[in-house]
């Protein structure tokens, strides 16, 4: 049997392509096996994001995944849609009634927009001249009383969605109205609701 002898030059050459084979084959392994994995990690809006720690210990989130990063849980946001704003009216020259009260509401400013109805809002008028004794100053809430007295201001605890109309008055003590705001205009919305 004759021994056949490889010359060292050609064993070089063959264990070079050997092992360039063998990395391309682990390369495209480890892309097929990241590929794979980052589809089956998906959400259904195609949001998978990761968590790790770097060289100084801060946290790290990126859209990457990196040594040792693990997958954060990304829950869907609250998304609220828009309020469509209701049509406010013309603003009509205040009627004094003749008594010479002039009425303005301060707060809420008239368009404001209140995102937690559930916490409510408090409004606020001035009066001019300022109110008598014999007279009160009520506030109306969509044309519902929230009181009379001489308060210059009052509370509305909860605004459900939507719209609402806010407006003050001064009476006298039969209730003859000596003076009344323009209707302010304001749009509530609840955290979270759809």
């Amino acid at each position: 049997m004759t021994a056949t002898h490889t010359p060292p030059r050609t064993r070089t050459r063959t264990r070079t392509r050997t092992r360039t084979r063998l990395s391309a084959l682990i390369l495209l392994a480890t892309m097929v096996a990241g590929a794979a994995l980052a589809d089956a990690n998906k959400k259904g809006d195609g949001t998978v994001i990761y968590r790790s720690t770097d060289e100084q210990g801060q946290t790290v989130f990126s859209d990457q995944p990196s040594q040792g990063a693990e997958q954060v849980e990304v829950k869907e946001p609250n998304r609220a849609p828009a309020v469509k704003p209701t049509h406010r009216p013309e603003k009509k020259k205040t009627d004094t009634y003749g008594s010479g009260y002039e009425v303005t509401i301060t707060h809420p400013a008239d368009g404001d927009f209140i995102a937690n109805g559930l916490l409510g809002t408090n409004v606020s008028a001035t009066v001019n001249p300022p109110l008598l004794p014999k007279h009160q100053l009520e506030f109306l809430h969509n044309g519902e009383s929230l009181g009379a007295g001489s308060s210059y201001q009052t509370r509305i605890d909860r605004l459900t969605p939507g719209g609402h109309q806010i407006s003050a008055r001064v009476l006298d003590r039969d209730g003859k109205i000596l003076g009344q705001s323009d209707i302010t205009s304001i749009t509530a919305q609840w955290p979270g609701s759809r």
